[in-house]
């Protein structure tokens, strides 16, 4: 025991020795073992090497001796000074005891922090050929650097390579990589494993694998006289999806490629994982259980006059396919899938196949079928049949928009033709669309203030490139629908955007509320309750629209029996005859809305009112936003025919100082209650009956325009009295209104209205008497002679001008934009 112990004791110590000496010596001739490393590998370079710092460690990769170099810079070998190489970190591992006999043999390499930029130029010329030639290595000394590479380690590594000659441009990142390198004749055989990005891969102009994170699993073997490499079955792992890749790649008279990737132990997502995340995100959660294959091929020649033909085989049988997240899977799906293209870099030789589609969703089977060819100027051939349960639909791949939805849909169409014939109304026919959907009892809450959709059902039958509706019938919100007539140029309306759409159909319907759809199709939610609307009529509009609709409601108003035709072109809207019953009497307009400028919609129209109340319209106007005569004031009704222009706001609100109309009214049994000018004129007509004053049939015509209303003299027969009233009132609520009335007791009139009283001859004495001001602060004054003639012969002349100008300017606009009906909805879908 105590040789043992012995024998134990010295072997330490002998260690101990040999260790303590191994450090003195690498403290002590560390400088000499840098200089000579130095000079050794300055043998086999051909390009200049510079570094920052230089240090010999025992610890760093202990037995094995290491020399650390800190913020290395390799030049390229192409002329200028480019960098081939910068590292933050190289360290080499030696054996201590061939350093010590003067054998410099590298058997480790670690590397942190670099980036090595590769490049081949138009005339095939790499930038990497940095080592001496092996002929010129025999007439060195011996003892020359050498590499038997076993552990190599790269940790935080970038790796960019150009070849200029074959448009190749690839990026390539990894944050730890392990390999180990054996040479014979200038062939290196490499196993590496580890994380490796593809930053970019791209060749001739196409990108592929971008930002793929990889694990790799691989075997190479690189000959450099050859310029071959040859990947031995390898794995890379993305995901949670493996591939088995071999092949070869040779670029020494030209560049060719023969790789082949294949699925293993996949599943969906091993389709998904090869396309960019862009187009996958919505569906990187879904999964699927059953049997899924995939298998690519590229193949030939890399170069500006050739690119490899690519193929790929993939699809699924009896899978399931779902979302975690969800209750809704595919149940029994089947897909047979295919891509290939002659020449990878030119996408109008690409055809992609998807067929025998089938699956079960919520117990409904489908079956579809899909091809497209010419990336460029794709054709498609696609079918779908079946019957499909909303809800499924929905919950299988969710909308935010869209909630709480039920019924189903049966389906029955088909799709065939070069896409861009649908972007020519000369060609778009050419296109076959086909078949049948039937809408079946669909709902659905629809935006974020969640506007109910209900029992949406009927027929929509594809013709080519129109769809016809056939008793579509449903609820939005408040208001109920019925449809029938067509949609032209629906495909490409909604394939392509800024395409138009042509709309000839019929609206029945019992409930329309125009406050809760414009908050849907123009409004911009604000705080509260309110909505602020933006109204606009689309240039890709064209509407040719027949209504029905028995009640309206829009804020305060209230119709019923609407009927009227309305046709929408070019972000104008007209109609010729809109009758409806509202506010106890009938209402007839035709007009034209010109919403071409977005700040400033113009209106020119014509109504006719037969038999509205007054108290009504002042009601439904919100007295006009004026409290100076309001509806508890007014009774009556008037019977009038109005000529209108005027510009409107984006919601729908008036520039007041664009309105010009002229009104031809006549009032039959009105009443004006409770009105307090009336009621300050009992100082001047002795009569308690100004208060409630009932007249007969009054006929005037006003004039409207520079924000002033002009009222020509009329005579109006009271109760009480007698009256002639003309005058303005602006709308800022500046009033100048002059009033004749018959004086009955010319003896009670106090001496200051002498000069505003006239006798006609008759014995009947008139007083003149004027109101002016505001509504709010106002004064009842007489009327001298002089201004009274001035006033009343004025204002005629002035009201006549206005009048004849107003009814010439009327005419001349609807000249200008009247369209006739036949004309109007011959619309072209090409776009200027």
């Amino acid at each position: 025991m105590k040789t043992f112990k012995r024998i134990l004791f010295y072997t330490a110590l002998t260690l101990a020795v040999i260790f303590v000496a191994l450090v003195v010596s690498v403290f002590l001739f560390k400088d000499k073992i840098i200089n000579q490393f130095i000079v050794e590998a300055n043998k086999s370079l051909n390009t200049p090497v510079n570094i920052g710092k230089m240090n010999v460690s025992l610890f760093e990769q202990f037995p094995q001796l290491s020399i650390v170099f800190t913020d290395v810079y390799v030049e390229d070998s192409h002329p200028g000074k480019y960098p081939l190489l910068t590292a933050g970190v190289i360290s080499f591992q030696l054996n201590p005891i061939e350093v010590w006999k003067g054998k410099y043999t590298i058997r480790g390499l670690k590397i942190r922090d670099s980036e090595t930029n590769l490049k081949v130029d138009s005339d095939g010329k790499n930038n990497y050929t940095i080592l001496k030639d092996s002929k010129e290595d025999k007439k060195s000394t011996p003892g020359t650097v050498s590499f038997e590479l076993k552990n190599v380690s790269l940790t935080n590594t970038k790796v960019h390579f150009i070849n200029i000659s074959a448009s190749e441009d690839l990026t390539f990142t990894s944050e730890d990589l392990v390999a180990s390198i054996g040479t014979t004749n200038n062939i290196y055989n490499i196993d590496a494993h580890g994380q490796l990005t593809t930053e970019k891969i791209n060749i001739d102009g196409n990108s592929y694998l971008a930002n793929k994170s990889f694990i790799v699993n691989t075997e190479l073997v690189y000959n450099d006289e050859q310029r071959s490499l040859t990947i031995n079955p390898s794995t890379l792992k993305l995901k949670q999806s493996a591939f088995k890749v071999q092949g070869t790649y040779n670029w020494k008279d030209e560049n060719v490629i023969d790789l082949i990737t294949e699925g293993e132990n996949t599943d969906i997502q091993t389709i998904f994982s090869l396309l960019p995340e862009s187009a996958t995100k919505s569906f990187d959660k879904y999964q699927s259980k059953g049997d899924v294959y995939f298998k690519s091929k590229l193949k030939g020649e890399i170069s500006k006059r050739r690119s490899p033909s690519f193929s790929v085989e993939f699809g699924f049988n009896d899978a399931t396919i779902f979302h975690p997240d969800f209750k809704t899977r595919i149940e029994g799906a089947s897909l047979e899938g295919s891509f290939a293209s002659s020449k990878i870099s030119d996408l109008r030789e690409a055809t992609v196949v998807l067929k025998n589609i089938k699956g079960v969703l919520n117990g409904e089977s489908f079956a579809a079928n899909f091809v497209m060819s010419d990336f460029k100027d794709p054709e498609v051939m696609c079918d779908f049949k079946g019957r499909l349960d909303a809800a499924s639909v929905f919950d299988f791949y969710p909308v935010q928009t869209i909630k709480n939805v039920s019924g189903s849909l049966l389906a029955d169409v088909s799709f065939e033709g070069k896409i861009g014939l649908l972007k020519k109304k000369a060609t778009a026919q050419r296109v076959s669309t086909q078949g049948t959907i039937e809408l079946q009892n669909i709902s659905l809450l629809y935006g974020n203030d969640n506007v109910p959709l209900q029992n949406l059902k009927g027929s929509l039958q594809f013709s080519n490139n129109d769809l016809a509706l056939s008793n579509v019938a449903g609820k939005l919100g408040n208001s109920d629908f019925l449809l029938n007539g067509f949609f032209k140029n629906v495909i490409t309306f909604l394939l392509f955007e800024d395409q138009p759409i042509g709309i000839e159909t019929d609206l029945k319907s019992n409930y329309i509320d125009l406050n809760q759809l414009f908050a849907i199709s123009f409004s911009e939610p604000s705080s509260g309750n309110d909505q602020e609307f933006t109204f606009n009529i689309s240039r890709n509009i064209n509407l040719n629209f027949n209504c029905d609709i028995k009640t309206l409601k829009y804020k305060r108003f209230h119709g019923s029996n609407l009927k009227g035709d309305l046709l929408v072109k070019n972000e104008m809207a007209v109609s010729r005859n809109i009758t409806l019953n509202t506010m106890g009497g009938a209402l007839s307009c035709s007009g034209i809305v010109d919403a071409k400028n977005k700040k400033a919609i113009d209106v020119v129209s014509t109504l006719k009112l037969d038999g509205i109340y007054i108290d009504s319209v002042f009601y439904v106007f919100e007295n006009f936003k004026q409290d100076f005569i309001q509806d508890k004031h007014l009774k009556g009704q008037a019977y009038s025919d109005v000529n209108l222009e005027m510009v409107l706001k984006p919601d729908l609100r008036l520039f007041p100082e664009t309105l010009i109309a002229d009104i031809g009214v006549v009032i039959k049994r009105g009443e004006l209650n409770d009105f307090e000018p009336m009621q300050k004129l009992k100082r001047y007509i002795k009569d308690d009956g100004l208060s409630h004053l009932r007249f007969s049939d009054l006929k005037n015509d006003i004039h409207i325009e520079n924000k002033t209303i002009y009222i020509p003299q009329m005579e109006v027969r009271t109760n009480v009295t007698s009256l002639k009233v003309s005058g303005t009132h602006t709308f800022d609520q500046h009033i100048d209104y002059r009033i004749i009335t018959p004086l009955r007791q010319v003896k009670t009139v106090d001496l200051e209205a002498k000069d505003a009283i006239e006798e006609d001859g008759s014995g009947q004495s008139k007083l003149y008497l004027k109101i002016t001001g505001t509504t709010d602060n106002y004064r009842i004054q007489y009327d001298t002679e002089a201004v009274k003639k001035k006033i009343v012969n004025d204002l005629k002349n002035e009201v006549k001008e206005l009048r004849e100008a107003f009814k010439n300017k009327g005419t001349q606009k609807k000249k200008e934009v009247e369209l006739q009906k036949d004309e109007y909805f011959e619309w072209d879908s090409e776009q200027p």
